[in-house]
């Protein structure tokens, strides 16, 4: 999925993506990687005629008026095309102008794309004053399209700080050097006792901004690489077979797919969010925006995507791929030169660790269009007034006849409430700080009950669930039928009145405490695998159900197992249509799976506990760096959910960005307990809860089931393979 989400993101993304595949087929990629690219490039004048050069600049310079973010839409699109030339690091360099002084006059060239520029993100080029003059000496290494620019801006080392200067590239000496990439060549520059006036300095661009701003824009590109990369192995895959089947039927070649969209997918979010952080800079403060923190871990994890998923893209080609002709070598080329055009990467995590056990990680939230704010009012009222009532019982009453404990349900359930509402209403209730009743696993059951349930049903469970009032398990999984739920073998058959059931349900999270239990048992045992199954609502306390707690690796008894011995469920506790409860259960199955994906249980580690162990720790420079890079993937994580839902309010698909999000959030917190707990060194032995080392030592544990409740991570990769790729199921 690129970093777009509204409508005119995507048609601006839609526009850019036409211009690319026009311009720059493989053909012409291949050609250029044998003859040196003409300066400026034949696609030159179409972009300027589509106002790319200029998209981000000040419309009184000749730009646009955008912002970063639809730069960097753009970048993306042209990362994805590997598209030859300086297109990408003129536009850089302008930014680096504008960030400065948007009305700067130089730009005026740049947004028509008469001239081109270049930067560098390192230089070993000092300044010392002289007057009102600079002189400046030094060399810059390996400049991209130093060669093909007239203007370039140079980080310069001046009074024991940094600024970006801008050199003619007449005033220097360019040496063009063989670059790894050759539809992006690089060149040293020397500049030798150059003297520039104080005009020639962004004495307004800190030195923060411009590395975010280089880094970003360079992360951008790096997730078009790697969309591409993960789009043609997938597209190989479901073609190229081998031992009589495509090998995407393989779950070798499937899961290395998965992970490479899941990889991406992390890295778009990152990105989206470091591109709308630096718009934010002109209406907030920097501390405000968090864009520095956004910016690292934008570039910790695009360099990561890019890298392993060309790799990986060669991997799924196999011989083909690494040979000269396939468009694989002008991607995975393209991969490290962008890596190498970054600098340290290690600054990356680094930063991301230093600032997040500093000034903070950046916060985020959704914001509404103004237009909202009449709705919010009245949202707003109406929560007080609940708030205002002194009874406890009465107020969770009014909660739940008011619809507001599952609000998105239809009347009188919920509230109809759409998902700009929604938001207002999560919103307006955490700010009033006002508790709804905790659905627990019946938030699960809810929606199937109001979808399929009969009207005596809905009377009889809703109102009770709604209130918290009536607590449910689910009985689904079995010892022989895990994740593959549809291979129940659980038995229900048709007596006079209802149906007797007997079979054996595991993992059945809270059953002791439960009144009633959502239960899938087979009622057609010659149906094909997912025909034949119905969903019954059970009496917990019906005769021969018997409840036995299964102690887990923590000691607890969260889980059970739960034996049913010719148990009777009448017909009207049938939900839906007898042997279509499959039909049901996904309804079931998808509530479940988005609110493991968007939720903290805090028995679990999480990134905020994660941050202030590492703030009050002391680590050498290895474990920062993989502290970084875990910090980095939970706040992507958070971000992919809140892409979640602004992609509904768009109209969009939230599915993708919710599955990647719950297989990459579970995952990451399993690796914040396993680095707490491995940096106690022999302490790690003590598991008394009372003691630090003994609260991370039951994250850890309790950790290790995240990854199989709900779908566990193979299965949630071969769903993504499939649904999200595409890839040929292995039934």
């Amino acid at each position: 999925m690129p970093i777009a989400i509204t409508t005119e993101h995507n048609d601006l993304a839609d526009s850019v993506r036409s211009l690319v595949a026009r311009v720059a087929p493989s053909e012409v990629l291949h050609e250029a990687l044998e003859t040196p690219i003409p300066n400026p490039p034949p696609y030159w004048k179409a972009a300027a005629e589509q106002g790319l050069q200029g998209l981000h600049l000040a419309e009184s310079v000749g730009g646009q008026g955008f912002g970063i973010l639809e730069l960097a839409i753009v970048i993306a699109e042209f990362g994805y095309g590997a598209v030859p030339g300086p297109f990408v690091p003129s536009v850089i360099a302008s930014a680096l102008i504008a960030a400065h002084d948007p009305a700067d006059p130089r730009l005026a060239g740049l947004a028509s794309g008469e001239t081109i520029a270049a930067y560098a993100i390192e230089s070993g080029l000092t300044a010392t004053r002289t007057g009102d003059k600079l002189v400046i000496r030094g060399e810059v290494r390996a400049v991209p399209a130093a060669a093909q620019a007239s203007l370039l801006v140079l980080p310069v080392a001046i009074d024991s700080g940094e600024e970006w200067v801008v050199l003619d590239a007449d005033q220097v000496e360019i040496e063009p050097v063989q670059s790894v990439d050759p539809l992006r060549p690089v060149a040293h520059v020397r500049v030798n006792a150059v003297e520039v006036g104080e005009d020639r300095v962004l004495s307004d661009l800190s030195r923060a901004h411009a590395r975010a701003l280089v880094s970003t824009l360079l992360s951008a590109e790096c997730i078009g690489v790697a969309r591409w990369a993960t789009d043609t192995a997938s597209e190989y895959a479901k073609i190229r077979e081998q031992f009589g089947r495509p090998i995407g039927k393989f779950q070798a070649v499937k899961h290395k797919c998965a992970e490479m969209i899941a990889d991406t997918e992390r890295a778009t979010a990152a990105v989206w969010d470091a591109a709308q952080a630096l718009d934010e800079l002109a209406d907030k403060s920097a501390e405000e925006t968090g864009f520095e923190f956004a910016a690292a871990v934008a570039a910790t994890l695009a360099i990561d995507a890019v890298l392993h998923c060309t790799q990986d893209c060669i991997q799924v080609h196999g011989g083909i791929g690494f040979t000269w002709e396939h468009d694989t070598n002008v991607y995975y080329r393209r991969a490290l030169g962008l890596a190498a055009a970054f600098g340290r990467r290690g600054e990356y995590p680094q930063r991301v660790v230093d600032l997040a056990t500093s000034t903070g990680m950046r916060r985020l939230g959704i914001k509404l269009d103004p237009d909202t704010e009449k709705l919010r009012a009245e949202i707003r009222a109406e929560i007080d007034a609940i708030k205002a009532i002194p009874d406890d019982k009465e107020r969770v009453v009014a909660l739940a006849e008011g619809g507001w404990v599952v609000p998105h349900l239809p009347r009188p359930w919920g509230r109809g409430a759409s998902p700009v509402e929604q938001i207002i209403i999560a919103q307006e209730f955490q700010d009033a700080k006002v508790e709804r009743p905790n659905m627990g696993i019946a938030s699960w059951l809810i929606p199937s009950v109001v979808a399929y349930g009969t009207e005596e049903q809905k009377q009889r469970f809703l109102p009770p669930t709604l209130r918290g009032e009536m607590i449910w398990c689910q009985l689904f999984s079995e010892p022989g039928a895990g994740s593959d739920l549809a291979s129940l073998t659980t038995k229900a058959t048709k007596v006079e009145g209802g149906w007797r059931i007997t079979g054996q349900k595991i993992w059945t999270t809270g059953a002791q405490y439960s009144h009633w239990g959502m239960l899938l048992a087979r009622t057609d045992p010659d149906a094909p695998k997912h025909k034949g199954i119905t969903y019954f609502l059970l009496d917990m306390s019906s005769e021969g159900v018997e409840v036995k707690p299964l102690r887990e690796l923590t000691g607890n008894a969260m889980f059970n197992t739960v034996f049913l011995d010719d148990v009777f469920v009448p017909d009207e506790l049938v939900l839906g249509e007898v042997n279509r409860g499959w039909e049901v259960s996904r309804t079931t199955l998808t509530a479940e799976r988005v609110s493991i994906g968007s939720s903290e249980p805090p028995f679990l580690p999480n990134l905020n506990r994660f941050v202030e162990f590492i703030r009050d720790g002391h680590f050498d420079q290895v474990a920062k760096h993989q502290a970084g890079h875990l910090i980095a993937e939970g706040h992507a994580a958070k971000v992919l959910n809140m892409r979640s839902t602004l992609l509904t309010l768009a109209g969009g698909d939230p599915m993708p960005a919710a599955a990647i999000g719950k297989l990459l959030s579970m995952r990451t917190g399993q690796k914040y307990a396993e680095f707490v707990v491995a940096s106690f060194g022999t302490e790690g032995a003590v598991g008394d809860p009372n003691e630090l080392t003994g609260r991370w030592a039951e994250f850890l544990l309790a950790s290790r089931a995240t990854t199989i409740y709900g779908g566990t991570s193979e299965v949630q990769l071969n769903i993504i393979a499939e649904r999200l790729l595409g890839l040929p199921r292995d039934l």
